[in-house]
C-alpha cells in the first residue's frame, strides 16, 4: 500500500504564499518549499505536475487573498474611495504580494482593475455620471491610486492614511469638478523658459 502523502496541495500553497510574503516571488522554488515545509522538494511533485503548476497556484492563492481584502467594498461610498484605501493597504501590508500581482513581470493587474472599475461604476450611479463620465473618472483615479500603492511598496512611511485619504479626495473632487462643470482641462505643455 502506497504511502500517505505528509502534505496536501494546499500545505504547498500556503507555504509559497508564505515564502513569496516574507521573500518575494523569485524566493520560490521547489528546494525553498522543501524547506518550508521541513521536507525535501519531492512531495510537491505527488501533487503537482511541475514548478508552472505549483507556481500557478501559489498565483492563484494570492488572488485570492487580494480579493478577500477587497471583499465588502462595495458597501461602502464612495466606493472606489474604499478601493483606493484597501490597495494602498495591502501594498503596505503585503508589499511582496503586491509586487507579484501588480508590478511584476508576471503581473496581472486585471483583477484590481475588475473591482476598480465596479466601484467606479457605483460612484458614478451616486453621483449621476453617464457611463462615459464614470469610464473618465476611472481612467483618471485609476493611476493616483496605483501610483501611491506602488510608492508604498517600498516606503510605506512616508503615506499614513490621513495623508493617502486626502490626496485621493482631492485628485476625486478636483476630476469631480471638472466632470460636473462639463469644461475641457487645457493640455498644459512644457516649454522651454528663456
Amino acid at each position: 500500500m502506497p504511502r500517505q502523502p505528509r502534505f496536501s496541495k494546499e500545505d504547498i500553497v500556503a507555504a509559497g504564499l508564505r515564502i513569496v510574503k516574507t521573500s518575494g516571488y523569485d524566493a520560490v522554488s521547489a528546494r525553498a518549499l522543501g524547506k518550508e515545509l521541513g521536507t525535501s522538494s519531492s512531495p510537491m511533485f505527488t501533487m503537482f505536475k511541475d514548478m508552472n503548476e505549483v507556481m500557478d497556484a501559489i498565483w492563484i492563492a494570492a488572488e485570492k487573498s487580494f480579493i478577500d481584502h477587497m471583499d465588502g467594498v462595495m458597501d461602502y461610498f464612495p466606493a472606489f474611495k474604499e478601493f483606493g484605501m484597501r490597495l494602498v493597504s495591502y501594498a503596505k501590508n503585503e508589499s511582496n504580494l503586491f509586487q507579484m500581482l501588480f508590478l511584476g513581470k508576471k503581473s496581472r493587474p486585471e483583477i484590481a482593475e475588475k473591482i476598480a472599475r465596479e466601484c467606479l461604476a457605483n460612484v458614478g450611479h451616486g453621483y449621476g455620471l453617464t457611463e462615459e463620465q464614470a469610464d473618465f473618472l476611472f481612467r483618471q483615479m485609476w493611476p493616483v491610486a496605483c501610483g501611491i500603492a506602488a510608492l508604498c511598496v517600498k516606503r510605506p512611511e512616508d503615506f499614513s492614511d490621513e495623508n493617502v485619504s486626502r490626496t485621493l479626495s482631492y485628485h476625486f473632487s478636483g476630476i469631480m469638478s471638472i466632470i460636473k462643470s462639463g469644461r475641457e482641462v487645457e493640455d498644459i505643455r512644457p516649454r522651454l523658459m528663456k
